[in-house]
């Protein structure tokens, strides 16, 4: 009884090998499996871009007292006030988005979160296209969109609008306030879900039709 437990649960296991071995050639040789996995690292990998450039251009924009080949140069300040809160450039800039009360630790731990899987996918990529189980976790770009939103709204009516005389007296609301990052954002998560990313494009055209010179 003993020995046919142990060849049934032997059979089980090398059925389950043998399927987990067809799903990973599968998904590395099926072109329709392969070409969906590399857009959405591609796309997972370019949101986190964006979220960094939200967390840390602001700031150094801001800061920032002269350009160098383009480029706005580290102001003293910019060190004192945000750099010197962390050693890395992202995390300091976190804090210094919390202590404006613009992020919170729920923020800053999915940051963290987001940064963990970003390494992964950049250093392990070929294991993400060929092992079955492992995944690019698609469905966190729409809470990079959401922080960005948060990171972006805050810049644009505390700081734009605030020295912007045409802006005096307005007051918009979230709906009215969208960046570049947050439509980029946008494009791609329609992209990666599979949905009509077209429709951004359509009603882009039909506004710089209407305000064109």
């Amino acid at each position: 009884m003993v020995d046919g437990q142990r060849s049934s649960s032997d059979g089980d296991a090398l059925a389950k090998n043998q399927d987990e071995a067809f799903r990973s050639w599968e998904k590395l040789l099926n072109p329709e499996i392969l070409r969906k996995n590399l857009i959405a690292s591609s796309l997972f990998l370019s949101g986190y871009e964006i979220l960094q450039s939200s967390i840390i251009d602001h700031i150094r924009d801001f800061f920032c007292d002269d350009f160098s080949l383009g480029e706005p140069t580290k102001s003293k300040k910019y060190h004192d006030v945000c750099l010197s809160l962390d050693k890395s450039p992202v995390r300091a800039s976190l804090m210094w988005l919390k202590q404006m009360d613009i992020v919170d630790d729920t923020d800053i731990a999915f940051v963290d979160e987001l940064r963990r899987h970003r390494n992964d996918i950049a250093h392990e990529l070929p294991r993400i296209l060929e092992t079955h189980h492992a995944e690019v976790n698609i469905q966190l770009l729409q809470q990079i969109y959401l922080l960005v939103s948060k990171i972006d709204r805050w810049w644009i009516r505390e700081v734009e609008m605030s020295v912007n005389p045409d802006f005096d007296g307005i007051e918009a609301s979230d709906e009215e306030i969208t960046s570049g990052n947050m439509v980029l954002i946008q494009v791609m998560h329609l992209v990666a879900m599979g949905e009509d990313s077209g429709t951004i494009w359509r009603e882009f055209q039909d506004y710089f039709n209407k305000h064109k010179a």
